[in-house]
């Protein structure tokens, strides 16, 4: 029984180490290279930034009010930016313009079109360049 389990073993590393393939050597003469198609590529944030969520409409006097999400940054031009309203199913209900009133955590904006919820997502329209 000893035997036939030590063989299993030798049989099971020697499967292992013939299945990993060999080492391919770089142009440049040092170490490996990975294969053409597994190239890293840099990972680079989305162009839709999230600002945060609607708390408060008043249609009367077309004016948002924003509750910035605990990690959103503002950029230092965020006065004037168009921002966008959207369902958490990502469809768009507005369109709004930052305003320059940001006191603590919410930030002002002015209703351009659409109608916005209370609790609608506020991103930052993406800037096709």
């Amino acid at each position: 029984m000893r035997r036939a389990f030590t063989f299993a073993l030798c049989s099971l590393l020697l499967a292992g180490c013939s299945s990993r393939g060999s080492k391919t050597v770089a142009k440049d003469g040092g170490g490996t290279s990975a294969p053409p198609g597994s190239q890293a590529t840099h990972t680079v944030p989305g162009p839709v930034q999230v600002v945060g969520r609607v708390i408060a409409v008043d249609l009367r006097t077309l004016s948002v009010i924003i509750e910035l999400a605990p990690y959103a940054t503002l950029p230092a031009d965020f006065s004037g930016r168009i921002l966008m309203t959207r369902l958490d199913d990502l469809r768009p209900t507005a369109r709004l313009q930052a305003s320059s009133y940001l006191r603590g955590r919410t930030l002002g904006a002015r209703l351009m079109a659409g109608q916005p919820q209370i609790g609608n997502e506020v991103v930052f329209v993406p800037v096709v360049p």
